[in-house]
């Protein structure tokens, strides 16, 4: 696990080097996170899904992601309220709780770790859990907290424009199918690109976070929540819902991930508190190179 990381982090470094000394400029990096997003990432999502045989219990991937969300939302709701934050804060909280970066940081772990299988499981979780939830439920309720009125519209819009989930859905249709081995082959080698693009957009997302934010305890408890209850509590559920190997670990593994860095983009979206979401990504972030291998010992 500690070389996986290393390498992985090289590569951020590698992004992080050319932000600072702008060797890549503002405007490059949004052209690299729309060839990730639009072409490379579906392509590795839809390679993955086609190529490799379904599996019953990834549906339990999914339940777990889901409870396990839903209770840690509830916490870091009771949280916020108890600790008498404002509701944009517990917004944010609410946010970086539930949200990991299981696309960015675990695709390329659980790549590494599990090969393709356990990229399939990884995209599972993702696509059909954490995106699902967050854009839903998770949307409707940070709506709630900013005073904003609920725009379904909004919500269907997110859901529906996503290409990595369209090259889930696409995955599934045509993988009963034999495919020209051109086209395989194209989508095969445009997805190897994703993960050492996202390694070093990762990189050029590092920033450092704001300062004057006086919500210490609330940062703790989203780090807390995020990196120790969210992975402990998808180990039981994942153990008593008969999950095992390769599912098993890879649930517990993509749960134990630092907070996403989308949570920042909703966080301004929606007018959130993004001084305190910012705190927590690149707390949790550093934080977790030490967990994650703790977590990894433990699976």
């Amino acid at each position: 696990m500690s070389k996986i990381l290393i390498t992985l982090i090289l590569i951020s470094l590698l992004g992080f080097i050319s932000k600072k000394y702008k060797i890549i400029r503002e405007e490059d990096r949004e052209i690299f996170s729309k060839f990730v997003y639009t072409f490379s990432l579906p392509a590795l999502v839809f390679y993955s899904i086609y190529s490799n045989p379904h599996q019953i219990s990834l549906y339990k991937v999914v339940l777990v992601e889901w409870i396990v969300s839903i209770v840690i939302g509830i916490l870091a709701l009771l949280i916020g309220f108890g600790l008498n934050l404002n509701k944009k804060t517990i917004g944010s909280l609410f946010l970086v709780s539930i949200g990991g970066n299981v696309t960015f940081l675990g695709y390329p772990i659980m790549e590494k770790l599990y090969g393709n299988q356990g990229l399939t499981v990884a995209i599972i979780y993702d696509q059909l859990g954490m995106c699902l939830f967050i854009y839903t439920i998770g949307i409707i309720l940070i709506s709630l907290l900013s005073v904003q009125k609920v725009n379904f519209n909004f919500i269907v819009k997110k859901v529906l424009n996503n290409p990595p989930l369209w090259g889930l859905i696409l995955g599934f249709i045509f993988s009963p199918y034999k495919l020209p081995d051109f086209l395989i082959d194209s989508l095969s080698i445009l997805g190897k690109a994703t993960t050492p693009l996202m390694m070093f957009l990762l990189g050029l997302s590092f920033s450092k976070p704001q300062e004057n934010n006086r919500s210490t305890l609330g940062i703790f408890s989203g780090i807390n929540l995020k990196l120790l209850l969210f992975p402990f509590l998808a180990l039981i559920l994942s153990r008593v819902l008969g999950l095992s190997d390769v599912p098993y670990k890879v649930t517990v593994l993509e749960s134990a991930m630092p907070s996403m860095l989308t949570a920042l983009v909703l966080a301004l979206q929606f007018d959130l508190d993004t001084i305190f979401a910012s705190h927590v990504i690149v707390y949790s972030t550093l934080i977790s190179l030490i967990t994650l291998n703790l977590w990894i010992g433990v699976v």
